[in-house]
């Protein structure tokens, strides 16, 4: 992947999920794949490590770097709101040990935020509701179990995203979400929800129209 390639994937990524310093895979079928670092610079413009890094050690370093950099210089930045550290399935399934601690880690993290996307029932504690960013959460879970309810009801928040100019074709999107590995895409669900809805009725709309399927 050259440079302009990777500057290309990540305006799309910033575009698609907000953020300030990018690291991907250069080959996201490639379990063993390097990864792109770049770091968005304003105006369109990016400043990208030209040598791919492994996923051990020197992605982290340089990441840290970066932020710790902007923030000598005075620039307000924060990991969970400025770094986009993407991995496909190919890379979570890989035999590493750096990414099998990461997919422990993954995989032990609550899917689901207490308080956000579910809470108890007001009379019947025993019984959670769900949020709309919990419903949309719940869906995509089903959708990646190859639930047909859960999948129809993602289809229509593609075409919802599609509509907002997240800069693909609901197609495209569901393309990319099920190259993601499970906790990535629920992050990427978090991140999509903050930037593309703005009323939680457009999610209970959905809801309506494949008839509460998806629940």
């Amino acid at each position: 992947m050259h440079i302009q390639e990777i500057e290309k994937r990540a305006a799309q990524l910033k575009e698609q999920l907000g953020g300030k310093i990018f690291a991907f895979p250069v080959n996201d079928a490639d379990p063993f794949s390097k990864y792109a670092i770049t770091m968005d610079l304003g105006g369109g413009h990016f400043k990208t490590y030209p040598k791919p890094m492994t996923i051990n050690d020197e992605v982290a370093a340089c990441i840290k770097m970066l932020l710790e950099g902007l923030k000598e210089e005075g620039v307000n930045v924060d990991y969970s709101r400025d770094v986009r550290f993407i991995s496909y399935q190919a890379q979570m399934d890989a035999p590493d040990v750096t990414m099998r601690r990461l997919k422990k880690s993954n995989v032990d993290k609550l899917l689901m935020e207490n308080g956000v996307d579910v809470m108890p029932h007001p009379d019947a504690p025993e019984t959670m509701l769900f949020s709309a960013r919990g419903i949309v959460k719940f869906s995509l879970l089903e959708m990646l179990d190859k639930n047909p309810k859960g999948a129809r009801f993602m289809d229509e928040y593609f075409k919802l995203l599609a509509l907002r100019r997240y800069g693909k074709t609901a197609a495209a999107i569901r393309q990319e979400v099920r190259r993601m590995s499970k906790s990535e895409a629920i992050r990427w669900v978090e991140r999509t929800y903050e930037r593309y809805i703005s009323d939680s009725q457009e999610i209970m709309n959905i809801v309506r129209l494949i008839g509460g399927a998806s629940l």
